[in-house]
């Protein structure tokens, strides 16, 4: 026996989360109040796929999943320019919105966020499309300026935050800030929080920000991709900023420079082969789940993940290695996780719903 498992659940709205307890679990992940001295032990995180699918048609290149009220689910394709909706049980997949100009036609996409309102906003790289809880087109706004996108999560009032690099141009007023908050209309309203600090532009670009989150009391939290570094606002503007916790063991800021390789003549690729923190989510009682995506320097040394979570002092009580790869994209209302992840003998991409507990280490 591993000990009693503390397993996520979530409140079932945009804010926050609310503990689940069963005779089975001692208390949950998101961070019920320990019960017994077990709670005290080292832990580890142990994830599990409720359901998992290649796609029919296959998924081209995933950026964004999010879970829609009646328990389906949309994945956005940037490669194929297509939404696929995803069944509650993950059985059938369906194509939602094709490439097009069309009301129900989208282009690349970037990102998919699952509005309050029970509708769903997908962020099409020039422009964002906003559908409504019956799933039909509500409206469409063009996009505010051009983002390396890190990070991006609806709000309480609907609107939304990105967190990236902004446009190309460094002496914009806007690219020293990695943070970017935009309202219902996707207007722009506010930047902040400190761009990375590095002399090239392409890198500094590249790798700015890291995925947002919004916390239970209405506030943000930002992990930086690297650095590993969590700082929590006290609002959705950038006020009342405290540093949860920065530990270079985990990502350092060297990973940096690895975002964009320079090749002969001053020529540039980005890339994605960098080691960086890919999601954060405030779990019950303000501690923070987070997922890394580890790039060995070795390209012998297979690539995988790590899930740590930090407790609300900064403490960093679990820090789990994950062999599968999963991108991690949005938490869902009934306690899970959206992902995918690069099936490697089966060369497809595959799209996944994931329950995650935290367990005695053993």
């Amino acid at each position: 026996m591993r000990g009693a498992r503390r397993q996520c659940r979530s409140r079932g709205d945009t804010a926050g989360w609310a503990c689940a307890v069963s005779t089975l679990l001692v208390a949950t992940l998101a961070g019920c109040a320990p019960a017994t001295a077990a709670a005290q032990e080292p832990m580890e995180v142990v994830v599990t796929e409720v359901w998992s699918t290649p796609g029919d048609p296959g998924f081209g290149l995933p950026r964004g999943m999010a879970q829609w009220p009646d328990g389906t689910v949309w994945v956005g394709d940037r490669s194929l320019e297509e939404v696929y909706e995803v069944s509650a049980d993950g059985r059938r997949v369906a194509v939602a919105l094709r490439s097009g100009d069309g009301p129900r036609e989208v282009g690349s996409v970037h990102r998919i966020a699952a509005l309050p309102t029970g509708g769903m906003v997908v962020w099409e790289g020039s422009r964002f499309a906003f559908f409504g809880a019956d799933k039909r087109p509500a409206r469409r706004f063009p996009e505010q300026g051009s983002i390396w996108i890190m990070g991006f999560i609806a709000t309480p009032d609907g609107g939304f935050v990105a967190s990236g690099g902004f446009g190309s141009d460094p002496s914009h007023e806007l690219a020293r800030w990695s943070v970017h908050r935009y309202d219902g209309r996707a207007r722009h309203v506010k930047s902040w929080h400190p761009a990375a600090e590095r002399r090239r532009w392409e890198i500094v670009r590249s790798a700015s920000g890291g995925p947002v989150a919004v916390t239970r009391d209405g506030g943000l939290l930002v992990s930086d991709a690297a650095p590993f570094r969590i700082t929590r606002y006290a609002d959705l503007e950038g006020g009342g900023a405290r540093l949860l916790v920065e530990d270079e063991s985990v990502v350092s800021s060297s990973e940096l420079d690895r975002a964009v390789v320079f090749g002969p003549n001053n020529s540039r690729t980005y890339t994605s082969r960098w080691t960086k923190s890919l999601f954060v989510h405030e779990l019950d009682d303000g501690a923070v789940l987070n997922v890394v995506e580890v790039v060995p320097a070795d390209d012998a040394t297979p690539q995988s993940g790590l899930w740590l979570v930090v407790s609300p002092d900064g403490e960093i009580v679990a820090r789990t290695p994950i062999a599968r790869r999963y991108r991690v994209w949005n938490a869902t209302p009934d306690g899970h996780f959206l992902a995918t992840y690069w099936d490697e003998p089966n060369l497809r991409s595959v799209a996944a719903k994931l329950e995650v507990e935290l367990v005695p280490k053993s």
